[in-house]
């Protein structure tokens, strides 16, 4: 078979002795341009929906996702004023169904294990808001990672607790502590190939045998954190059997656990049973093959924790506790909201920062823990200042004070510049939240006729792109 000087000639291979024939048709798959997608991605505003201004960018709607659509070959949206505020998040349209296989469901505490950079966290958030909210946990054992990942659940403001600790530290802290889990797990990435010429260079034949018993380990501290009759969505973007299939049937035969159907997706296929000892129930689980379906390769399982695998949680030993709050926060936070959340009254505080308790009782002495919870606001001396990440947190409205700005002000306030203030602001509130399309971009701080730019210095860009003026190249192109 002739295939791509660099697709790697062992996968190739590979998947001829596993697909036999349809290995032409992969293979020649992974010379086309890849697919490539965003989702609304704003917690604060759960039912609210993408703009319009990114109609002209816009293809199908991904069937598998409510709020995925495909985007056309055209320009990066990453460097816009809307991606900067979290209005969308773009992601493989597959990766899209791992947070619609978990289904969250109100008040559930939920663990995605392997989290980072966060796009199965974040519309996992997405879910649960619309449900009233669940309690939700982002780790990632990578230190380079956890920090892409916190930086993306901030800025769709996703209020999650966010560690960085391995699997087996985490399942001694937390036996049975969960309702549901993602297990996104680490694989040889061969649904990346289309997409990352770095992945295609650093694969080896020996990857899929690797990376099965690294996932075999890590699902095994997975279900000891998983209450009985918890859920764990297990899932890859990787094509090789020894990775998927197998990994699932290591799961049924030794685990106490059973597979659960997964919706109709189109354009998915059933996983396959004859490469799992012709376990029928393996079908349960899904594929999208990138030659088959409009997405790089994605595999997905959904289980039930029939048993508990680990013993009964001792009572924990609490580490840092959420702090009440006090009469000053109260009266901050008056000023600032026009309705208080809950969870903004129950604070964790590490030097001059103080964040939302979202470890609640999870919180265990000794381990790594990131974030507990989304950072509100800054102390200094006997005065808070709204920390960025809050600004992401409220619905529109929620502010007493919010200036609204077109796109040519936001490119200025995202590269640092103040803006004027406008009339008619809430004189009782000294700090205003700065919106464009209705979603928060950050924060300014009344000064004597201007508002002072509080966008934090380490975001500040000059790159960011006028969406109206790549909307016109698109259209100028394809005319």
């Amino acid at each position: 078979m002739r295939f791509p000087p660099d697709i790697p000639k062992a996968f190739v291979q590979q998947m001829e002795h596993w697909l036999g024939a349809e290995a032409r048709d992969l293979v020649a798959a992974l010379s086309d341009k890849p697919w490539r997608g965003l989702r609304y991605a704003s917690v604060a505003k759960p039912h609210g929906e993408l703009p319009k201004s990114l109609a002209p960018f816009l293809g199908d709607g991904v069937p598998w996702a409510a709020d995925g659509f495909y985007l056309a070959h055209g320009p990066s949206l990453g460097y816009t004023v809307l991606h900067q505020a979290g209005a969308f998040y773009l992601q493989d349209p597959s990766a899209m169904a791992v947070a619609v296989a978990l289904d969250p469901q109100p008040g559930e505490r939920i663990l995605d294990l392997c989290a980072a950079p966060g796009g199965k966290t974040t519309h996992a958030a997405l879910l649960a808001a619309r449900r009233g909210g669940a309690q939700i946990v982002a780790n990632d054992i990578h230190r380079d990672r956890v920090l892409a990942l916190a930086e993306n659940a901030e800025r769709v403001g996703a209020p999650c607790a966010i560690t960085n600790e391995s699997p087996a530290a985490l399942a001694e802290a937390w036996p049975q502590a969960f309702d549901a889990m993602v297990v996104d797990a680490p694989c040889s990435g061969e649904g990346m190939f289309r997409k990352d010429p770095a992945v295609r260079a650093e694969w080896r034949p020996d990857a899929p045998e690797r990376f099965q018993a690294l996932q075999k380990d890590i699902l095994h501290h997975a279900l000891t954190m998983l209450r009985p009759g918890g859920r764990l969505v297990y899932s890859t973007c990787t094509l090789n059997p020894l990775e998927n299939e197998q990994v699932v049937l290591w799961l049924l035969d030794h685990y106490p656990v059973e597979l659960e159907p997964l919706p109709d997706w189109p354009e998915w296929r059933p996983a396959r049973s004859d490469w799992a000892a012709d376990r029928e129930d393996i079908r349960l689980a899904k594929r999208l093959w990138p030659h088959v379906g409009r997405g790089e390769g994605h595999f997905v399982a959904r289980f039930r924790l029939c048993e508990p695998v680990a013993e009964k949680p001792r009572r924990r030993s609490k580490g840092a506790t959420a702090t009440p709050a006090g009469k000053a926060w109260d009266a901050w936070l008056a000023s600032l909201l026009t309705d208080v959340p809950p969870a903004w009254r129950r604070t964790s505080i590490h030097k001059t920062l103080v964040f939302a308790d979202a470890l609640g009782d999870l919180a265990a002495p000794g381990l790594r823990v990131l974030r507990p919870g989304p950072p509100l606001a800054e102390r200094k001396g006997q005065v808070f200042v709204p920390h960025h990440a809050a600004s992401r947190l409220i619905p529109p409205g929620g502010f007493r004070a919010t200036v609204e700005i077109d796109e040519e002000t936001a490119i200025r306030y995202l590269a640092g510049e103040p803006l004027a203030a406008p009339d008619g602001l809430c004189p009782e509130a000294s700090f205003c939240a700065v919106a464009h399309e209705g979603f928060h971009l950050g924060f300014a701080k009344r000064a004597p006729g201007r508002l002072n730019n509080l966008y934090p210095r380490g975001l500040r860009s000059t790159r960011v792109e006028s969406l109206a003026a790549l909307a016109e190249a698109v259209a100028s192109s394809s005319s």
